[in-house]
């Protein structure tokens, strides 16, 4: 069987082809400089909505809220935790 290629086998050949193409410049230049950049004052974050769970699952099984009964795996509807047989699909 033929050995996994290492990331680093990456790596090591993504630098050289980068090092050659510049002129006088490393890539290891070009991150300290665009990292030293001040944030921009003006930049804005939207707020995120959460996730929200659509799916469980019990191992040891747990009550559907439609009809009861104890199953493994419950989707959710209508903000409700439901069998598969009661899911609205």
């Amino acid at each position: 069987m033929a050995e996994d290629t290492s990331l680093e086998d990456f790596l090591d050949a993504g630098d050289e082809s980068e090092d050659e193409g510049e002129s006088g410049t490393s890539a290891e230049d070009d991150t300290t400089e665009a990292g030293s950049e001040a944030p921009d004052a003006e930049a804005t974050t939207d707020a995120v909505d959460p996730a929200v769970t659509t799916y469980a699952w019990s191992p040891e099984g747990a009550a559907c809220a439609e009809c009861g009964e104890v199953v493994e795996r419950r989707w959710t509807q209508d903000g409700l935790l439901v069998c598969g047989a009661c899911k609205c699909w």
